[in-house]
């Protein structure tokens, strides 16, 4: 898929928050997900970048965006509020085009902070519970539930060599808009799970469609981006 971009944006902390606390976000969320997607929309709309991830020491989010840092940062000036504006670093925005091409046989390094749930109607769990419903005792253990799906997210475009699971929580707490007509936020519950694994890339449009969506749920919210790396 061509014309992807890689963007950097560094967060500006304090400001963020007054930003956030200006919105109504007052409720405390792990990984400042809700807050990431709002000052986003306010600053870029339907550009904002999707999937994400936020880097908390580092103070910055990387994500992939149809849109260069300029066309991003053109955008926020002219149609942006001045408290979201007032948040972001202008100079410390960058971006790089990503290859327009993976090529099959290629090697890699992935790694996904995912949150490992599913749907069933309007019920979203924990894929690990979801399992146990279904196989009680012969569950196997989450880490192993949440391996196995990750390797079957990747719809062919290529072969994990292994999967490693480098961080697993069974609990996160996110904030949500209330899916019942209110605009109230809600904090819910999901787990998450940071993936290391090296790969060899298969299919290379369908493994740049990856890196263009993401992997799982919650992907405008910080979860699902896929950093790619030399292999290990």
């Amino acid at each position: 898929m061509s014309g992807l971009h890689l963007v950097r944006i560094p967060v500006v902390a304090p400001r963020l928050l007054r930003f956030a606390a200006e919105q109504g976000i007052t409720q405390e969320e792990d990984g400042l997900g809700y807050t990431l997607h709002a000052w986003f929309a306010a600053l870029f709309g339907e550009a904002a970048p999707k999937p994400f991830r936020y880097f908390e020491r580092r103070h910055e989010v990387l994500g992939y965006s149809a849109h260069s840092a300029a066309e991003l940062l053109e955008r926020a000036q002219a149609f942006a509020s001045p408290q979201a504006w007032a948040a972001l670093d202008p100079a410390g925005v960058f971006s790089k085009p990503m290859p327009p091409a993976w090529r099959a046989g290629q090697r890699l390094h992935l790694e996904v902070l995912a949150c490992p749930v599913s749907r069933n109607g309007d019920e979203e769990k924990d894929l690990y519970l979801r399992t146990l419903d279904r196989l009680g005792a012969d569950a196997p253990p989450r880490g192993e539930v949440y391996r196995q799906w990750f390797a079957s997210q990747w719809n062919g475009a290529v072969q994990l060599e292994e999967v490693e699971l480098l961080g697993m929580a069974a609990r996160t707490r996110l904030l949500r808009r209330a899916r019942n007509g209110h605009s109230r936020l809600l904090v819910v519950e999901r787990p998450q799970a940071l993936f290391g694994a090296n790969a060899v890339v298969q299919d290379g449009e369908q493994f740049a469609e990856r890196l263009s969506r993401g992997i799982g749920r919650h992907r405008a919210f910080g979860f699902g981006m896929v950093l790619v790396a030399p292999p290990r």
